[in-house]
């Protein structure tokens, strides 16, 4: 049996939601083509992949995707390499040098979207420094160490203050990685969890400040596709840095540094992007996920929250937010509006470029003028 629509979606939908292993993707796939199952929810379920609640909750979002023709460019083949994001969010089990060229007394401190990151020391000054990794699991496959070699050559063109620095890079036998600045601070995730939300013109200048890397590494070609606030750094003096281009494409490259569909955070992921089509994830995408962060810092709670990844992403694509001033009354109107206009549900009714986007932060910020 060819596979459909809705059974494309319904693999997507499990994969970047960590439902589905690539693996379970494919054997899901293989069950549907030779007529064991009739669609990819009985696949999942007579498998055991899934809990029949949890494939028929997946089914009918899927099936609601479909009626829209979302599916129409989305390849099984994509949608099984996706399945890795789920496999990445596993706790890694290899043993890795403590030592990579010039770099030594390696301590792995987080994981990010393609990556481990480790904490490192450069040998002739005793530099801390930082070290992104390219997991064991994925150097068995070209397709993972071109799109990483692509990020090395993505994040090295963007130097820019709000961007992290990254300035070595290379390969010791089965080990890629390339090395940036170590940022010594804190992520507007972790401000949000100890604050339970700030200030209504402290998360302004944040996101502002983040939007300036943005619209640098726009003017650039290149998209982020993964911006949320664990992804925004405040360092000393209270610099920001943007961090983890894991997931960003080049505009002019058929090569992305992660699969064409979508993947990321589902909270932070414009329609469009849930949707899957990339000719749609462009520079308004990502002003969309600097408006939820901004929404995320000035609130304490993302606009669209869910007992699971689907049912998130179905708010996404569905429903409206609260405005930010309901849910936390001294968000300034002003502040509101910019918001609002960032995360336009049209892509069109949105920031057409971050400039402009700080050109009104900065108004407000200043107080003086008012958003449109």
């Amino acid at each position: 049996m060819p596979i459909s629509q809705y059974d494309r979606l319904f693999a997507h939908i499990g994969s970047i939601t960590g439902l589905l292993s690539a693996k379970q993707v494919e054997a899901l796939f293989s069950t549907v083509e030779t007529g064991e199952a009739r669609d990819m929810a009985t696949a999942a379920s007579r498998r055991g992949f899934l809990p029949a609640d949890v494939a028929a909750a997946v089914a009918i979002l899927a099936s609601e995707l479909a009626a829209r023709r979302i599916a129409e460019n989305i390849e099984p083949d994509t949608i099984v390499s996706s399945g890795k994001s789920g496999e990445a969010s596993k706790p890694d089990t290899q043993i890795y040098p403590s030592a990579l060229g010039r770099y030594h007394k390696l301590r792995q401190i987080a994981r990010g979207a393609m990556g481990i990151i480790f904490r490192g020391e450069k040998r002739d000054d005793g530099q801390v420094v930082a070290l992104k990794v390219l997991p064991l699991q994925s150097v068995s496959d070209p397709q993972d160490i071109e799109r990483f070699k692509r990020e090395i050559e993505t994040i090295t063109s963007l130097v820019h203050p709000n961007i992290v620095r990254v300035f070595d890079f290379g390969q010791e036998e089965d080990f890629y990685y390339y090395v940036m600045e170590f940022l010594d601070g804190r992520s507007l995730r972790e401000l949000i969890y100890d604050r339970g939300h700030l200030s209504p013109f402290h998360a302004a200048e944040i996101i502002r400040d983040a939007a300036r890397g943005v619209a640098f590494a726009h003017q650039h070609g290149v998209i982020h596709r993964d911006l949320k606030p664990s992804n925004i750094m405040i360092v000393k003096q209270g610099l920001v840095k943007i961090v983890d281009f894991g997931l960003a494409f080049h505009k002019t490259s058929q090569i992305l540094t992660a699969t064409g569909i979508s993947l990321g955070t589902p909270a932070y992921m414009s329609p469009e992007q849930i949707e899957g089509d990339r000719a749609d994830v462009n520079e308004r995408s990502d002003i969309y996920s600097l408006g939820v962060s901004l929404y995320e810092g000035a609130t304490g709670q993302r606009p669209f929250e869910g007992e699971n990844q689907y049912d998130v992403m179905k708010r996404v694509l569905f429903d409206q937010p609260r405005p930010a001033h309901a849910v936390n009354p001294s968000v300034p109107e002003d502040l509101g509006r910019i918001i609002a206009r960032a995360m336009a549900r049209n892509p069109g009714d949105r920031y057409a470029r971050a400039g402009d986007m700080i050109t009104d932060l900065d108004a407000f910020i200043e107080g003086t003028g008012s958003s449109t």
